[in-house]
C-alpha cells in the first residue's frame, strides 16, 4: 500500500489499541469488584442475561457493515448522493428492527427463568436484567448507522473517544450504586442509560466527520422504483453479513448458556471469568482488524488487487504475531493469573477453560484478516455459509462433551470445530477469492510467528515451574520481562528484511528524539 494509506491504518489501529488498553484496565479493575459485590449467583445471572439477549444483535441483518462498505466506497468515489440514500435506507431499515427487539425483549421477560434453573428468589432482578439488556440493544441499532459511518471514514480515534468516555462514566457510577448497596438492576439500569448517551455522540460525531469530508449530510430515501433497487444492495451485502454474525454469535456466546442449561447458574461464573479474558483478546485482534475493512474496500474499488493481495498476506501474519504473546501467557500462567486476580475459588475451573479457548485464539487469529477482506471486497458469500456449519458443529459437540467433561468439555466444542474451520476448510476453499493458496496463506501467516514465539514458550513454562506467583505485580513485572524477549524474536525472525527497515526507519526520528 501507499505510504499515506499504510500511516492511516497504522493510526487506525493505534488508536484501537490506545482505547481497548484504557478499557481492559478499566475492566480489569471492574470485573472482581462487581464480581465479589454481586456474588456467583447474581454475576451468572449477569451473563446469562447479556448471552441471551445479545443474540439480538443479529437483527441488524448486516446492515451496520453494508453503511461501512459503502461509506468508505462512495468517500472514495465522492459520491455524496449516493451515501445518503444508503444511509436513509438504513435509517428506515431500523425502525422496525427497534419495535421488534423491543417486543421480543418483553416476551424474554415475561417466560423468566426459560430452561435455566434459577430459583424464585432470584426471578424479579433477573426479569429487569433482562429487561435492560434488551433495552441496551434496541438503543444501539438506533446510533448503528452513525458507528458505521466513522468506521468507513476511519475515525477510530472519535469512536475510541467516545467508548472510554463512556466507559469511564459508566463505571464510576457503577462503583458508587454497588458500593452503596445496590444490586443487578441498578447495574443493568446503568449499562442501558449509557449505551444511549453514547450512542448520541456516535451520531453527532458521524454527521460531522462526514461533513469534513465534503460529503453533505442529508439522508433520504430513493425515490420511485429505486428503494426496491437500494434496498436489495444493502441487504444483498447484509444479508450474508448477517449469516457469519449468527454463525459468530453461536459459536462465541453459545457456551456460557450450553453451561447454565446443562450445569448450573453458578457454573457460569468460572466460565465467564475465562471468556471475559477471552474476549479482551480477541477485542484486541478486531480492534485491529477492523480498519482493514474500508482499507480493502478501497483497494477492491480501484482494482488494485496486487496490493490488496499483499495487504492481505501481512495483515494476516501482523494478526497472529500480536496474539500470541497474550494466548501463551494464558495458556502457561492463567491459573496462576486468575487465582491472583479474582481469587482461588475460581482459578482450577477458569484456568483450564482458558488453556483451551486461547489455543485456539492462536489457530484463529490469522483467519479474521481473510475475513476483513471478503466483507470489504464483497465476497463474504462462502465464508458466511461455512461459519454457519462450524456454529451448528461447535453447539453440537459441547453438548455432546459437557456432559463427561464439564465446564472444559464445552470450552473443547468450541475449540475443535473453530480449529478445523481456520486451519483446513477456509485456507483452501475461501483463501483462493482473494488469489491465496492454502500452503502460502498457511506458511506466510504462521511460520515466522510461531517460530519466534518459541523461546516465549520455554520461558513462561520455566516460570510456572520454578516460580511461586504471589502478586499480581510479580506477574505483571515478569510478562513485561517475557514480552520484551518476545519483542526481540520477532523483530528477527517473524519480520521480513523489509519490514525490519521500515519499523527502523519509523523509531530512529522517534528514538532520536527521546535523546
Amino acid at each position: 500500500m501507499g505510504r499515506k494509506s499504510g500511516e492511516g491504518l497504522a493510526r487506525g489501529i493505534a488508536s484501537n489499541w490506545l482505547g481497548l488498553a484504557l478499557t481492559i484496565v478499566i475492566s480489569f479493575f471492574m470485573s472482581p469488584f462487581v464480581v465479589n459485590k454481586l456474588g456467583s449467583i447474581y454475576y451468572g445471572i449477569w451473563a446469562l442475561s447479556l448471552q441471551f439477549t445479545g443474540y439480538l444483535n443479529l437483527f441488524d441483518f448486516g446492515v451496520r457493515d453494508a453503511v461501512i462498505r459503502y461509506t468508505s466506497k462512495y468517500v472514495a468515489r465522492g459520491q455524496s448522493g449516493q451515501l445518503n440514500v444508503v444511509i436513509g435506507t438504513a435509517l428506515l431499515t431500523y425502525m422496525p428492527i427497534v419495535a421488534a427487539v423491543i417486543g421480543i425483549t418483553v416476551l424474554c421477560v415475561w417466560a423468566v427463568p426459560g430452561p435455566f434453573e434459577i430459583d424464585e428468589p432470584y426471578h424479579a432482578a433477573t426479569r429487569w436484567a433482562v429487561l435492560f439488556a434488551g433495552l441496551t440493544i434496541a438503543s444501539s441499532f438506533l446510533f448503528n448507522v452513525f458507528n458505521g459511518i466513522l468506521m468507513g471514514l476511519r475515525r477510530f480515534d472519535a469512536s475510541n473517544a467516545i467508548n472510554v468516555a463512556v466507559l469511564l462514566l459508566r463505571s464510576g457510577v457503577i462503583v458508587v450504586l454497588l458500593s452503596a448497596g445496590y444490586g443487578l438492576i441498578a447495574l443493568a439500569a446503568v449499562q442501558f442509560a449509557f449505551a444511549f448517551l453514547g450512542g448520541i455522540a456516535a451520531a453527532f460525531a458521524g454527521a460531522h466527520f462526514l461533513r469534513k469530508r465534503d460529503m453533505k449530510f442529508a439522508p433520504r430515501l430513493p425515490t420511485g422504483r429505486r428503494l426496491p433497487a437500494v434496498a436489495k444492495r444493502v441487504f444483498g451485502y447484509g444479508t450474508y453479513a448477517l449469516l457469519h454474525s449468527i454463525g459468530q454469535k453461536i459459536i462465541f456466546s453459545s457456551d456460557t448458556l450450553v453451561v447454565g442449561a446443562f450445569l448450573s447458574v453458578s457454573a457460569v461464573t468460572p466460565y465467564s471469568i475465562a471468556g471475559s479474558l477471552i474476549q479482551y483478546l480477541r477485542t484486541l485482534l478486531m480492534s485491529t482488524v477492523r480498519v482493514f475493512v474500508p482499507a480493502t474496500s478501497e483497494l477492491h474499488a480501484r482494482g488494485e488487487n496486487e496490493r490488496l493481495k499483499i495487504l492481505i498476506t501481512r495483515a494476516a501474519r501482523l494478526a497472529i504475531i500480536i496474539v500470541l504473546p497474550i494466548a501463551i501467557v494464558y495458556a502457561v500462567l492463567g491459573h496462576d493469573f486468575v487465582r491472583l486476580w479474582m481469587g482461588p475459588q475460581f482459578a482450577a475451573e477458569a484456568g483450564s477453560v482458558l488453556l483451551v479457548l486461547a489455543v485456539t485464539q492462536i489457530f484463529s487469529a490469522p483467519s479474521q484478516i481473510l475475513v476483513a477482506a471478503l466483507y470489504g471486497s464483497s465476497k463474504h458469500r462462502l465464508v458466511s455459509l461455512l461459519r454457519l456449519a462450524e456454529a451448528a458443529a461447535n453447539v453440537t459437540l459441547s453438548i455432546v462433551l459437557v456432559q463427561s467433561l464439564g465446564l472444559v468439555g464445552v470450552a473443547l466444542g468450541t475449540a475443535i470445530s473453530h480449529v478445523a474451520m481456520v486451519m483446513i476448510v477456509m485456507p483452501y476453499f475461501v483463501g483462493p477469492q482473494l488469489g491465496l493458496g492454502g500452503v502460502e496463506y498457511l506458511v506466510g501467516a504462521y511460520l515466522r510467528p510461531l517460530v519466534a514465539a518459541t523461546p516465549l514458550v520455554g520461558a513462561a513454562i520455566l516460570v510456572r515451574t520454578r516460580i511461586e506467583l504471589s502478586d499480581l505485580l510479580q506477574l505483571f513485572a515478569i510478562v513485561t520481562v517475557l514480552t520484551a524477549l518476545y519483542a526481540i524474536c520477532v523483530f528477527l525472525i517473524a519480520l521480513d528484511s523489509e519490514e525490519r527497515r521500515i519499523l527502523v526507519r519509523k523509531l530512529q526520528p522517534r528514538l532520536a528524539g527521546g535523546l
